[in-house]
């Protein structure tokens, strides 16, 4: 194996993250190094030749790219996924399915709720979409600022709470109340799949938020979109979320997915398989 960097963020910690990237050194026998992003900014002068990037610090990952090292996701890739309205962009321009998508135009103070009601962007909202809708904060993880809004006073609401963040807004699939799918990719490879339900009547689908999880088996038509989400993206390794439809229709494209619930349900060693994949670069 080339000499590589496991990167982590120095200042986050959860027990499922640091499980998961125990399990990276592990599986690589110790040939991985772990370091933080603080670290790798403040030693470009000693870099490896490869790095896992387990963190969504876009500019510590430019800094690497820019020195030569081959990041597994790319600066690129990550900042394309951490933003939905950014990934949402990207899936559009692939011509892949995915619920449909209206972005929030940007604004340089909390507009009052009168200003919202009378925008182009509520009109279109409704039109468009229609009521409910899922009003989502574009950078956020874990099923946090995700909001089902019943009416254009519930989105005003979300819209104004966000501010400065930027919000997008997608269609409510009903089917998929609670439920989705995940499939994670390493490469080309489907290493993992898993579908997800939701607790307690939360539309919402996340393992974090309390849901439970169940082994899946996805039909071939799932891992070729999955694979073309994967290539839209630019990613290496990830995961490709599908809500639950009569056709795939995917829901988010996660460059630093968690794989701690996937290996749990599922048995099989997802960072085995990444490690596979580093060391083949």
């Amino acid at each position: 194996m080339k000499p590589t960097w496991l990167v982590t963020n120095r200042w986050l910690h959860w027990d499922k993250f640091e499980w998961q990237f125990d399990q990276i050194i592990g599986a690589s026998h110790g040939q991985i190094e772990r370091v933080t992003t603080d670290y790798a900014v403040t030693h470009l002068e000693d870099l490896p030749e490869v790095a896992f990037i387990m963190d969504k610090d876009v500019a510590a990952v430019a800094q690497l790219e820019a020195f030569g090292v081959r990041c597994v996701n790319s600066s690129q890739s990550i900042a394309l996924c951490d933003n939905k309205a950014y990934t949402h962009a990207a899936l559009t321009r692939a011509g892949i399915a995915h619920p449909k998508t209206i972005t929030a135009p940007l604004v340089y103070r909390n507009l009052a709720a009168e200003e919202w009601a009378n925008s182009e962007f509520l009109a279109a909202v409704e039109y468009a979409l229609g009521f409910p809708a899922v009003a989502k904060h574009a950078v956020g993880s874990w099923g946090s600022g995700v909001f089902l809004v019943n009416s254009r006073d519930e989105l005003i609401d979300v819209l104004r709470e966000a501010y400065p963040s930027p919000v997008i807004v997608e269609e409510y699939v009903a089917g998929s109340h609670g439920r989705d799918a995940r499939i994670y990719m390493v490469g080309d490879t489907p290493v993992a799949a898993m579908r997800r339900f939701g607790q307690g009547g939360d539309f919402r689908a996340n393992i974090t938020g309390g849901g439970r999880a169940q082994t899946w088996d996805p039909p071939a038509e799932y891992v070729d979109v999955a694979r073309a989400a994967m290539t839209a993206l630019g990613l290496d390794v990830g995961s490709v979320d599908f809500l639950d439809a009569q056709e795939p229709l995917v829901g988010e494209v996660n460059s630093n997915a968690q794989f701690a619930s996937l290996t749990q349900t599922t048995g099989i060693d997802v960072a085995a398989a990444v490690v596979e994949y580093l060391e083949q670069l």
